[in-house]
């Protein structure tokens, strides 16, 4: 019924665990296709060794070149044939019970486009917090807080190939964007209750430790975002707020330089909108109480 996509690059030392949870899980993907995306250390063998010692899993082992988590998923998605499929990143941990949860909801919500969910993200000191979540469908929501993000998005293959897969050109926040498209879409979405998953933050993982120096991966997020609520004034408002939040963590972080760019373009962003002063004096509010 469902597939599951994880690519992988340099994750020799992460793999192993994140293999073994799957193993955890009380349901399994009828389909799982792991994605090598230019590995140059040992992870490929460590795929191979997987897929060799479980022979009863239908894994398939895939190999995409071009570099980018977003390349190697969309590879691996030309393969999918089953109705639903899942993206998970290869240095975090799958909880056991997640996809036997999320079928019981499909089950429950044969409309459904997507079952989103909300996760647990842990830190090197060992603390965990789970991601904010507002538990709705709302665009506006989406571009404030990334509710959708890759982990908890569990979706059609059809809807998912419908909207364009996975933006190869980004970088850096390309659920963020892929969940904004999603829901331009207007697909049924259904939250699974509690947060799952052992999303782990550190300074080599796709989701990073902070945003500095990372300011040229943002914006092409920010733009592709733009470009596609750019008749919409309440979204481009909330996307300038986005956009000068981000920005009083740079300057937080010490990048003074890409926060003033930043402020710049939410500035630019905010003379689109339909009330330009007044979502501009909302971005100096919010970004007031950012610092």
């Amino acid at each position: 019924m469902f597939s599951l996509i994880i690519p992988y690059h340099n994750r020799e030392q992460w793999l192993p665990a994140t293999l073994q949870s799957l193993l955890s899980c009380t349901c399994r993907p009828q389909h799982v296709l792991l994605v090598d995306n230019g590995s140059t250390d040992g992870s490929d063998l460590v795929c191979r060794n997987f897929a060799q010692a479980h022979p009863d899993w239908n894994i398939s082992l895939l190999s995409e070149p071009r570099p980018g988590a977003c390349c190697a998923r969309n590879a691996a998605l030309k393969q999918v044939q089953t109705e639903w499929v899942y993206f998970f990143d290869s240095d975090d941990e799958l909880s056991p019970d997640f996809f036997e949860q999320v079928l019981k909801v499909v089950a429950i919500h044969p409309q459904a486009d997507m079952v989103a969910a909300a996760t647990v993200m842990t830190f090197p000191d060992g603390s965990m917090r789970c991601r904010a979540v507002q538990r709705n469908a709302s665009v506006r929501d989406q571009i404030l807080t990334a509710q959708f993000a890759t982990q908890g998005l569990f979706v059609r293959t059809g809807l998912l190939r419908q909207v364009g897969a996975w933006n190869t050109e980004l970088t850096k926040w390309n659920d963020w964007e892929l969940g904004i498209r999603l829901l331009l879409s207007r697909p049924h979405v259904v939250w699974l209750p509690g947060a799952w998953h052992r999303i782990k933050q550190h300074p080599d993982s796709l989701t990073g430790n902070g945003f500095s120096h990372t300011l040229h991966q943002l914006l092409p997020a920010f733009e592709a975002v733009r470009r596609h609520v750019s008749a919409h004034g309440v979204w481009l408002a909330a996307l300038a707020v986005r956009a000068d939040i981000v920005a009083a963590q740079l300057q937080r972080e010490g990048s003074t330089v890409e926060a003033k760019q930043l402020h710049r373009w939410a500035k630019n962003v905010c003379r689109q909108c339909p009330h330009p002063a007044l979502a501009r004096l909302l971005c100096i509010i919010v970004n007031r109480y950012a610092r």
